[in-house]
């Protein structure tokens, strides 16, 4: 009896220390996520101070400046570059569209969690919270890389993507190809 109680602690203990690790890693996304964030803030005031401003055009299409939205329904910003409107005189995407794209989805680190390199068609309205913001405002042919804040994105709820840690935000190439309602 003696030696399942000692096991059992013994148990607990490795438990309770396994959990603390854990935490910590998911606090330091947290603190990653909060620097990564900071420093997409230091972008917006580059490309809104004169030394971006005075670049000639050709230097312009290869390094968009950093545009910042939100969220309607929370408030939350994230941030986008344009690399290509699309065509102007095609439709634009709402929640109940299909949308066909190529996307790569990255951490914030570099590492690719998840892509498509055939295009892929979702309905927009099953799509994380930062593409049902951002997608509607591109046209068919955009291209755009999108940074998504954890809160935009799975948060904590990322059970069914293993690959990505809780609180950890995203990093989206995106090119919409189509959209159909």
């Amino acid at each position: 009896m003696k030696r399942i109680s000692i096991g059992l602690f013994v148990t607990f203990l490795v438990l309770m220390v396994f959990s603390a690790c854990q935490e910590n890693v998911y606090m330091d996304w947290k603190i990653a996520n909060e620097r990564f964030f900071n420093s997409l803030e230091d972008s917006m005031k580059y490309y809104a101070s004169s030394n971006y401003t005075s670049l000639p055009d050709s230097v312009k299409q290869v390094s968009p400046p950093m545009q910042k939205d939100s969220d309607k329904s929370t408030g939350i910003y994230y941030y986008y570059k344009l690399y290509y409107a699309g065509y102007p005189l095609s439709r634009q995407p709402n929640a109940n569209s299909y949308v066909l794209v190529k996307y790569k989805g990255t951490l914030i680190d570099g590492t690719v969690f998840d892509q498509a390199t055939t295009p892929s068609q979702f309905i927009l309205s099953s799509t994380i919270q930062a593409w049902k913001d951002v997608l509607p405002k591109l046209h068919n042919g955009a291209r755009i890389k999108l940074y998504a804040p954890t809160t935009l994105a799975y948060d904590t709820a990322t059970l069914h993507m293993p690959t990505i840690p809780p609180y950890s935000a995203l990093v989206f190439d995106i090119n919409l190809i189509d959209s159909q309602y």
